[in-house]
């Protein structure tokens, strides 16, 4: 059990003085005669000290405290001085009793906070029911206890006097004490559990929030390699070219200064293209995204590299994600053979239709990779998630008659295989 803070001590201190002040100040001078008037001094401090444990032992001092309180009534004492105790430890038997009752009398550990008003979403269980049923049943006793007191010779006010609503009236207080307990309660357990959906909304929220940050960074790490790394191999063919031509041909090497300067270009605008999703700025319009009608500019830059490239595609009307997919693809496998072709090489697209699939076959007759490509490679990743998106697959390896080759399909958006 939690123990209770400075502020519930001081309500106890509060609510068990007020209890003694209430049986000091009751008037004796109807006290049976055996009794002697300076015994309120001894009740008292006993109430108090009963009101001061209700917390931790409710049921406990529910007992108690009606004891104490038929005492009371059966010699003459106030009806309120009687049943200060009985309704305070009502109302922390609802507050309180189901922690007290189902977990202490079940013999299992106590749950941390289950003194107070519950620290996890509160839940309807068969032992929590259980255990209001029994701190009803316990306050309902309590009341009828308490009311046949007053069935004895020595209390103040009788029944048979004209007084029956002030006798009921005792059952009733009781009883509704332990009411208004299980109210609050009720409510406090409420509110904790919406505040336990709300921060379960929110971490689900950040959760979600994150998945899709890093999902938008792994695109934009996916986009920025294929165009990097393809601009980046067609200038590394075209300065080595310009390397070699310097002594033999130097009327060429403005030639290929020229495509490096023109294929950096294009890189940066490129790369600006994928930032400006990041970063957009008013005004500033958006190219459109490259797709198989691009593919003719594409192959004119490999070409310049010195890979002359074969195109063989059906004319076919695809979605702006199908075709840009199919285009990285394509990039992807064509700078793969810039880089590992290690000879004159040629190569050769081949774009087909068949029914939802769309079938990308590149194929080069270079000498390839020297050592079976990893399938952790960041090109064969971001080629195998792109096919992966619109339910495709992915082949990458030696060709049968040499070189590398690079089969995938697409599924077309919108329709059924």
């Amino acid at each position: 059990m939690r123990r209770p803070g400075w502020r519930q001590r001081a309500a106890d201190a509060l609510f068990a003085s007020a209890g003694s002040a209430v049986v000091v100040c009751g008037t004796t001078n109807r006290l049976v005669s055996w009794l002697p008037g300076y015994s309120v001094w001894l009740l008292a401090p006993a109430q108090a000290a009963l009101i001061l444990a209700r917390r931790r032992a409710p049921l406990a001092v529910l007992a108690g405290t009606t004891a104490l309180g038929v005492v009371m009534i059966a010699t003459g004492f106030p009806a309120p001085a009687a049943v200060a105790g009985p309704l305070a430890a009502a109302y922390a038997l609802a507050v309180h009793g189901p922690a007290d009752l189902a977990v202490h009398g079940s013999g299992a550990p106590a749950r941390p906070g289950a003194g107070r008003f519950p620290a996890v979403p509160f839940a309807r269980t068969a032992v929590a029911d259980g255990a209001d049923r029994r701190g009803l049943l316990a306050s309902l006793v309590a009341a009828v206890a308490l009311m046949a007191a007053n069935l004895s010779p020595g209390t103040r006010v009788r029944p048979s006097e004209g007084a029956l609503w002030a006798v009921l009236s005792l059952g009733l207080c009781v009883v509704s004490a332990w009411v208004c307990g299980y109210a609050v309660r009720t409510r406090r357990a409420y509110i904790a559990q919406l505040e336990e959906r709300a921060r379960r909304l929110e971490r689900e929220e950040g959760e979600r929030a994150e998945r899709a940050i890093a999902d938008e960074r792994l695109r934009i790490a996916r986009e920025l390699h294929d165009v990097i790394g393809h601009s980046i191999s067609l200038i590394t063919v075209q300065a080595e070219a310009a390397g070699r031509c310097a002594r033999t041909r130097p009327e060429v090497v403005p030639d290929h200064l020229a495509t490096i300067s023109a294929v950096s270009r294009e890189a940066l605008a490129e790369m600006r293209r994928v930032l400006a999703v990041l970063r957009p700025e008013d005004g500033e319009p958006l190219e459109p995204r490259p797709g198989l009608a691009s593919l003719a500019e594409l192959i004119a830059k490999v070409e310049s590299a010195g890979v002359p490239v074969r195109l063989d595609a059906e004319p076919s009307t695809l979605p702006a994600g199908v075709g840009l997919a199919a285009y990285r693809i394509v990039q992807e496998a064509l700078t793969n053979t810039l880089k590992h072709a290690g000879r004159p090489a040629t190569a050769s697209v081949t774009i087909t239709r068949a029914g939802p699939m769309l079938h990308l076959h590149v194929v080069d007759d270079g000498l390839g990779p020297r050592n079976e490509p990893s399938a952790g490679a960041h090109g064969l990743v971001g080629m195998r998630e792109r096919a992966a998106m619109y339910d495709g697959t992915l082949r990458a390896g030696r060709g049968r008659d040499g070189g590398f080759e690079v089969h995938a399909t697409l599924r077309v958006a919108g329709e059924a295989p």
